[in-house]
């Protein structure tokens, strides 16, 4: 972040009763709105916390995050990370005057983990809680799959779900954990992860779920390495076990009605405004990557938000 400086009274409204003037912190949702129009960077990306406008990214970043932040929100979806919000009352050596200090930070992935590769499952799901990194075993016998789906640079995050299988072996067979994505077979677990996670599997699909992860995946269309990111089954509180969140998985088609943490229902809307000297906008539009207003237009006032929450 950069810029706090310039808005300290917002960000120590954050806090509200509960600022201890000796230092409080706080995590929050921050919304991330790309700001076109800003005068002095035409990727600049506003960041409001709480509804506060509290900073912008910085401009080499802002360079990195507008391009798909813009096209998040022209599909109707409303970016959001976690924020640590931090503020003081500090004294002034120098006057003796105390004033507030602030800070936010925000818990951001690269541009290119931002987004997944493919929606939820569109059944009632729930999603378990991230976690340690877990290898999944055999993805070289399903690479005609996995091919398709790597995304450079870096790899990309998925939605996975997990399934209890047989698994045929030689004398015997095996219960093991099967790691899907779209559906399709992608990998196992190994042995004793799958011996620990099937308890877990059997517990939520008592309840009628299916069993979603988080998980990253890396390579090209000749090797593929995906790892999972969930907690261990130890690590899942009663209270998570006994009301598991749950979701249904929107289709393409209705993306613009949901949003990638919250649906639109729950997560504040934003509006884009002009200016009133400038000719109004058509109802609902959104300013595209790149756009420019028209220099025969007189310039915004000093301090005008183009964004208001609704």
């Amino acid at each position: 972040m950069v810029g706090e400086s310039n808005y300290t009274k917002q960000i120590r409204a954050i806090f509200g009763r509960s600022f201890d003037p000796n230092g409080s912190e706080i995590v929050a949702l921050a919304h991330l709105i790309p700001e076109p129009t800003n005068r002095f960077d035409p990727n600049a990306v506003k960041v409001l916390c709480s509804g506060y406008h509290v900073g912008y990214l910085p401009r080499e970043r802002a360079a990195q995050y507008a391009p798909v932040l813009t096209a998040l929100i022209d599909q109707g979806w409303t970016p959001q990370v976690r924020a640590r919000v931090w503020g003081q009352d500090r004294e002034d050596r120098e006057t003796g005057r105390v004033a507030f200090v602030g800070s936010v930070t925000l818990d951001l992935a690269e541009p290119h983990m931002i987004v997944p590769t493919n929606m939820p499952p569109s059944e009632l799901h729930t999603v378990l809680p991230a976690g340690r990194a877990v290898q999944v075993s055999g993805e070289e016998k399903h690479m005609a799959h996995l091919s398709g789906l790597v995304a450079p640079p870096g790899g990309s995050w998925v939605y996975v779900t997990l399934h209890e299988v047989e698994v045929q072996r030689a004398r015997s067979s095996r219960t093991l954990v099967e790691v899907r994505i779209n559906g399709v077979a992608a990998g196992t677990l190994s042995p004793a992860t799958s011996t620990e996670t099937l308890p877990v599997i059997t517990h939520l699909q008592g309840m009628g779920l299916t069993i979603a992860a988080r998980a990253v995946l890396k390579g090209n269309r000749v090797k593929a390495d995906l790892v999972v990111h969930m907690s261990k089954a130890s690590e899942l509180s009663d209270g998570w076990l006994d009301a598991p969140p749950t979701a249904r998985g929107v289709n393409p088609a209705q993306r613009a009605e949901a949003s990638p943490v919250q649906t639109m229902a729950t997560t504040p809307r934003w509006r884009f405004v002009v200016p009133p000297s400038w000719p109004p906008p058509p109802a609902g539009w959104v300013p595209p990557q790149g756009w420019r207003p028209d220099p025969s237009w007189p310039p915004a006032p000093t301090g005008w938000q183009f964004w208001i929450q609704e």
